[in-house]
């Protein structure tokens, strides 16, 4: 599901776009969000009986749904406001799944392309969600039904996301779309300790009409605000969860209808840094705490329903296995259709680059050479070895990218058997390290300036 969370994909730059100050329709804004968030159904809608967890599957005292949220903190002077996102055209997506090169695009500043951090391939189409830096109002989202002709999704109305909210992840059920959001917190300064941001689920059976459901309570969102939840379908529906130690779980096969996990839902010594689901359950990868003086271990747990968990890891090999001094951790999952690739870190700091590939989330092996990006050179001492580029993943394809001179990009179904794709146009430059896949190609982002590399097929 991190992941957003799927991971790798998402980015978060802070460049300062689009941002401009009014202080009117701010003041209107927050005003609209206090009243939206105090009584979040509406006077017509009151949320279903059915939607509160059954004692069983919360730890007692049961958990009670909060009827009214906390109060919004106040917009302060630095507060921006963004522009509405606008409609934006991509290329049609190839008619073949089977990419055979790339032409590259330099995006100008303003393209709404760039904002693009996620896109869900979905039954009916698309659902792209975006970021815009240094902004505290909505996130931006568009649809699409054919990959090419993308329509902003305008919030604030009767039908859609309440403004002043960040969409922190959506998923497909048999259902249709499910959504996760939080309201955006309007401190000038970091929120207090004791703020509790508003976690809501929405449905919605075509992308563009939304119905909130569910305000999960305060206790269950144990990651700190703004640290979106981590998303998995499998067999059993969708999971999601908070990340860290003691993380939540919530379960739901309709988006509407929740159980919340009792607290040690996870072993106890389990941080929860991804979750993914497979044909066959779901997995989750992090850290294992091994010694008593907080070291912990690469690690990854299974679990046939996202309800029950093996009690015990199975412990990612690393260069420095057998040594329980030295620690190591699982921060990302990057996702095909037939593989997976764990990406963390180990040593001093957790300064090393590892890779792991998996079949089915369940049998491990380390990708020691980062193939088929190979090393970074280590130019000075105590530097540290990381893969030379960048990978993303949205369960069609893995995709391995790094610009420059001696650029490339690679695509596999697994994580293990790469194909070099030839490449023309305004190649990236050596420093981008952030990419997004679309449904017609790739995006590839130095944290200024972002390329869009079209997919071509024979």
């Amino acid at each position: 599901m991190h992941n957003p969370t799927t991971p790798g994909s998402e980015r978060v730059t802070d460049d300062g776009r689009g941002g401009r100050t009014a202080g009117l329709v701010l003041v209107l804004i927050v005003a609209f969000i206090g009243v939206a968030i105090a009584k979040p159904w509406g006077s017509p809608v009151e949320p279903a009986p059915s939607v509160t967890p059954s004692r069983a599957d919360v730890t007692p005292p049961a958990a009670s749904l909060p009827t009214t949220a906390p109060e919004v903190p106040s917009a302060g002077p630095s507060a921006k406001v963004v522009p509405l996102p606008v409609a934006f055209t991509t290329p049609m997506p190839p008619a073949s799944p089977t990419w055979t090169g790339l032409r590259w695009r330099r995006l100008a500043p303003d393209d709404p392309l760039s904002l693009v951090t996620s896109v869900l391939r979905w039954s009916r189409g698309f659902f792209a969600t975006g970021w815009v830096a240094g902004s505290p109002t909505s996130t931006p989202v568009w649809t699409s039904v054919d990959g090419a002709h993308w329509d902003p999704l305008i919030f604030g109305t009767s039908t859609t996301f309440w403004p002043g909210l960040a969409v922190l992840g959506v998923a497909e059920l048999p259902t249709g779309l499910v959504a996760v959001t939080e309201s955006v917190p309007y401190c000038d300064q970091p929120c207090p300790l004791t703020y509790v941001v508003p976690v809501v689920s929405w449905t919605s059976a075509d992308g563009r009409r939304w119905t909130p459901n569910l305000l999960l309570p305060p206790e269950w969102q144990s990651s700190p605000p703004g640290q979106p939840p981590l998303f998995a379908v499998g067999p059993a529906g969708l999971v999601v969860a908070s990340n860290g130690p003691a993380a939540r779980l919530a379960t739901s096969t309709d988006g509407s209808h929740w159980h919340l996990l009792p607290a040690d839902g996870f072993p106890a010594r389990f941080a929860l840094n991804d979750l993914h689901g497979t044909a066959t359950g779901y997995v989750a990868v992090g850290n294992w705490l091994t010694t008593s003086d907080g070291v912990g271990h690469a690690a990854a747990l299974w679990s046939p329903d996202g309800r029950h968990w093996s009690a015990t890891p199975t412990l990612l090999p690393t260069s420095s296995t057998n040594r329980p001094d030295v620690e190591s951790t699982v921060d990302a999952l990057v996702v095909g259709p037939n593989g997976m690739i764990a990406v963390g870190r180990e040593g001093a700091g957790l300064r090393a680059d590892l890779w792991w590939q998996s079949p089915d989330g369940r049998r491990w092996q380390p990708l020691r050479t980062f193939a088929p990006l190979g090393p970074t050179t280590c130019p000075s001492d105590g530097c540290s070895v990381g893969p030379n580029g960048t990978l993303v993943g949205d369960g069609h394809r893995i995709v391995a990218a790094r610009g420059g001179a001696d650029g490339g990009v690679w695509t596999s179904s697994d994580g293990l058997a790469w194909r070099r794709l030839p490449a023309t146009g305004d190649i990236p430059s050596d420093q981008v390290y952030e990419a997004v896949l679309l449904p017609g190609g790739v995006l590839l982002s130095d944290g200024t300036t972002t390329w869009f590399g079209e997919a071509v097929t024979k």
